[in-house]
């Protein structure tokens, strides 16, 4: 299941450490994004983007010297969404267990915002290989999205070793991304629930925690 929420390009934009791009620039990101959902990254270059969006080409290049530099904003202001799904989740009062189901609530929310963001997601790994910005974007939330992991298992006070607890937050996020990239690949409804409740099962498995119940 994913809802087919807009994207609000200047909101992320206004984020701590974001940038703010022109309209004509937000309405390039947007294209090229359906894009690559509708028609594969293979398909996306400057000219398709020029004839969906009607802006054109020379002016397309002006904003944008090529589809690479249009990819890294992209996955720029993807990650900047996760980054917003995360901190609106967490917060420091509450239990391991909450803090862990709010966790992965975040990513659940963040990975099927939309079509166009599943999609990309899916293509991080990729992506990250075709240019040094898109590898820097993507270290620079991993740094983020591991330091938020760990803080979460650190204040637990569960682990007696930094090496144990990275062994257990390796395991949650391998079990979490399975899981996500799982409904990606088949959206519908009875599957998300099934794919939510088998990930509980298994982190409470992993963990020997019992988990609030998954309500996303």
């Amino acid at each position: 299941m994913r809802i087919n929420y807009k994207i609000d390009w200047q909101a992320l934009g206004g984020m701590e450490g974001s940038k703010k791009l022109s309209p004509k620039k937000y309405q390039i990101l947007e294209t090229a994004l359906k894009v690559i959902h509708n028609q594969g990254l293979q398909n996306l270059s400057v000219t398709e983007i020029s004839t969906q969006t009607g802006i054109s080409k020379p002016l397309v290049l002006y904003h944008y010297e090529s589809k690479e530099r249009i990819l890294e904003d992209i996955l720029f202001f993807i990650f900047k969404m996760g980054e917003y799904f995360i901190n609106s989740h967490l917060k420091d009062e509450d239990s391991f267990e909450i803090k862990l189901r709010d966790m992965i609530g975040a990513h659940f929310k963040w990975y099927l915002f939309n079509d166009e963001v599943s999609e990309m997601i899916t293509l991080i790994p990729h992506l990250k290989e075709k240019s040094h910005h898109l590898r820097q974007n993507t270290q620079n939330f991993e740094i983020y999205s591991n330091r938020e992991w760990e803080r979460i298992f650190l204040e637990s006070l569960r682990y007696r070793s930094m090496e144990e607890l990275r062994i257990n937050v390796f395991g949650v996020r391998a079990l979490m991304e399975g899981a996500l990239n799982s409904i990606i690949t088949a959206p519908e409804r009875a599957q998300y629930q099934d794919q939510a409740l088998r990930l509980k099962f298994n982190l409470e498995t992993l963990l020997k925690v019992e988990l609030p119940s998954f309500d996303f």
